[in-house]
């Protein structure tokens, strides 16, 4: 087998730009006003309709107090459907609900990891 220079920098030229155009497509289309938000949104919402049921209250329980988040979109969601805005959505400290909605708060943490991915796969790219 003989080596080929140009079939191995073609092969480079186009993985550098396939990893580059891949990170260009996961910064723009990433967490952030995409098919996430809304699903995100809709299944918080169905929890708190639920909440009366063990597995619902659970399961809100542990988003709330994992990321620090009260509601889809903030503690207005409770109010809206007429549900007490439980403990979990409070601060320990001072017991003021969590401004921020779960919706918003996943938004930025998974913006943070899309832009983390980009980094490695242009440092791949550069590097390749």
């Amino acid at each position: 087998m003989e080596y080929q220079p140009i079939k191995y920098i073609g092969s480079q030229v186009l993985a550098f730009i396939i990893l580059l155009a891949g990170s260009a497509v996961l910064l723009d289309n990433s967490a952030r006003d995409s098919s996430f938000q809304p699903r995100v949104r809709e299944s918080m919402r169905i929890l708190i309709m639920n909440s009366q049921y063990d597995d619902a209250r659970n399961t809100l329980a542990m988003i709330q107090e994992g990321i620090a988040c009260c509601g889809a979109d903030g503690p207005g969601d409770y109010l809206t459907l007429q549900q007490p805005i439980p403990t979990e959505c409070r601060d320990t400290v001072t017991g003021n609900p969590f401004f921020h909605g779960c919706v918003d708060e996943l938004t930025w943490f998974f913006e943070a990891k899309c832009a983390w991915i980009a980094a490695l796969a242009m440092l791949v790219a550069f590097i390749t």
